[in-house]
């Protein structure tokens, strides 16, 4: 399976907003979010295509691909652990 191809195909964009993910797959308000992400204690890189702090902070959808299976693996293995 395809994570980052199914992600595109959600999101139409490789650049969704935090505010439009952080919920869903990061289970945080957008305000949390952008907290964390402005101090750096979000899990994946966020970044803003402007200086201006209006500007919507984006994520990449590679990045967030990468969180996705990086989870998804862990779970596999402590699934493999406890069902030995």
């Amino acid at each position: 399976m395809n994570t980052l191809y199914f992600l595109m195909a959600e999101f139409e964009t490789v650049t969704p907003a935090l505010a439009d993910i952080c919920e869903k797959y990061l289970g945080m308000k957008p305000a949390t979010a952008e907290k964390k992400a402005l101090l750096g204690e979000l899990s994946l890189p966020t970044f803003r295509l402007s200086e201006s702090q209006k500007a919507p902070r984006l994520i990449h959808l590679e990045d967030l691909a990468s969180h996705i299976d990086k989870a998804r693996q862990a779970g596999r293995e402590l699934y493999d652990y406890i069902n030995k």
